[in-house]
């Protein structure tokens, strides 16, 4: 397990190397295992961005599982592969309970979809149900809002216009846009690690889905 984390870290960290995806970073993941991290979604590179850190099992949709290459590391990092329907939200959440049984850090983008870099979707509230508690008790799950948002192409600030040169967005191929990320001199992202936050027993997983927004 210590030999796959490690392959998978230095996967992530290979992959902004490869394509100049320079990470800022304001605190750290929180020490606490089992642990979930929740995230703002503005593209697919936050997944580099995010993973280079700590050994994080992320929540992609299905079809990434068959990606070439991406799909293999996703699967090499015990990711959860999720099918979005709400009829199958109680598997989902399932194989990631799971994952945190076994004292791992899971990544969620309570979006549920890729935002414009600018503002946030409202956070959908079902996975925070893993924050639940049946009884005082038992050990409460930390869940850890992270913010994210890129900032630069090159020397130049991203403006609105230019966000689909970071996000996938329209008709485009996955890879068609990852070569064109690849042309790019360089991006930046900025992170913010928010102190860790504890639902307490009888607490409502909306609350703390608004908390984290």
């Amino acid at each position: 397990d210590r030999l796959r984390a490690y392959a998978v870290r230095r996967f992530f960290s290979g992959v902004c190397t490869i394509i100049s995806l320079k990470v800022k970073v304001c605190g750290a993941p929180d020490a606490s295992r089992p642990l979930l991290l929740v995230s703002n979604h503005a593209s697919y590179l936050d997944v580099f961005a995010i993973g280079g850190f700590a050994p994080i099992s992320f929540t992609p949709k299905r079809e990434v599982r068959s990606w070439p290459v991406i799909g293999f590391f996703c699967v090499l990092a015990d990711c959860v592969f999720v099918e979005r329907r709400p009829t199958h939200m109680e598997e989902a959440r399932r194989k990631m309970r799971k994952r945190l049984n076994k004292d791992k850090i899971i990544c969620l983008f309570p979006e549920g979809t890729t935002s414009d870099n600018r503002s946030m979707k409202p956070f959908k509230s079902g996975f925070f149900s893993l924050a639940e508690t049946d009884g005082p008790e038992e050990e409460p799950l930390p869940v850890q809002p992270i913010t994210l948002a890129y900032t630069h192409i090159g020397k130049q600030t991203l403006l609105p216009h230019w966000f689909e040169k970071v996000a996938w967005v329209g008709d485009d191929t996955f890879f068609d846009h990852f070569w064109r990320v690849l042309k790019l001199p360089s991006v930046a992202c900025e992170i913010v690690f928010h102190p860790a936050r504890i639902l307490p027993h009888g607490g409502s997983r909306k609350e703390l889905s608004k908390e984290c927004q």
